[in-house]
């Protein structure tokens, strides 16, 4: 029996991405960084859904884990943590107690 045949491979081999040769934001428009950096609706919705579904110990163990400097990296990352936070300075003090670690970046 014939084996099937096979696509080319050509290109198949590609090196991997990261450090130097990732491509960099520098050379990006400034409307595609802006893009980049807009927060997602889902992304908020999901990472809500995720912090309503952890325990208080895990809500306490992540507000003991991420300290305001380490919170401003993790924004650069993630944007949507930053109306997270905005959400939770204007809904008192219940979601406050709720949202641990996110509560005490406002």
């Amino acid at each position: 029996m014939a084996e099937p045949m096979m696509p080319p491979m050509q290109g198949a081999n590609m090196p991997e991405m990261q450090g130097a040769n990732m491509p960099q934001q520098g050379g990006m428009p400034p409307e595609a960084k802006a893009n980049l950096m807009r927060p997602s609706e889902e992304i908020t919705a999901v990472l809500m859904a995720r912090l309503a579904n952890m325990s208080e110990q895990e809500l306490s163990m992540l507000d003991s884990a991420i300290s305001p400097e380490t919170a401003r990296i993790l924004i650069k990352l993630l944007p949507e943590l930053a109306e997270l936070i905005n959400a939770v300075s204007g809904e008192g003090q219940q979601m406050q107690e709720e949202m641990g670690a996110l509560s005490n970046m406002g």
